[in-house]
């Protein structure tokens, strides 16, 4: 009788007891977390890998300047890359001009180039220069340099 009084009083066992079941809530918490993420990541990268695979990548620009004097002309002028940049960075100047030309250059013919930004100031285009510095494109036309009619002027801030 009094082995069985002292087995009943004794609670050295019950703390193993305890560990396993805090242990296997913790697995079961683990697991009902598991369940519950898990469709909403499987269709988040779904949606991510379909984005990823209708992108196409562009290796070229613009038309580049043909025989006919002519080129592909976004139809923007200064003013009008300006006011992209100014909603870009509005209140930073020199964040806007940075706005601006980089939409200029994405709009730049092939075979140009918007190192020194130009910009015609009685027509208010862009004025780019052809890679070996020739000619000039603007307006949707190109000029050998000494031919152009009007005077570029520096662009930016």
């Amino acid at each position: 009788m009094q082995q069985e009084q002292n087995f009943f009083l004794n609670e050295s066992g019950a703390v193993t007891v305890d560990w396993v079941v805090l242990t296997a809530g913790l697995v079961g918490l683990g697991l009902a977390t598991m369940a519950v993420v898990s469709a909403g990541v499987e269709d988040l990268s779904g949606d991510m890998r379909g984005q990823m695979e209708s992108q196409t990548i562009s290796t070229s620009f613009a038309s580049a300047a043909s025989g006919d004097n002519s080129w592909s002309w976004s139809g923007r002028t200064s003013q009008d890359y300006y006011n992209i940049g100014a909603a870009a960075a509005p209140g930073n100047n020199g964040a806007t001009y940075y706005w601006a030309q980089q939409e200029a250059i994405a709009d730049m013919p092939e075979g140009y180039n918007f190192d020194s930004p130009l910009v015609d100031p009685a027509t208010g285009n862009v004025v780019y220069t052809s890679n070996d510095g020739t000619t000039y494109a603007s307006g949707g036309e190109t000029w050998a340099i000494d031919e152009y009619p009007g005077t570029p002027v520096y662009w930016g801030a």
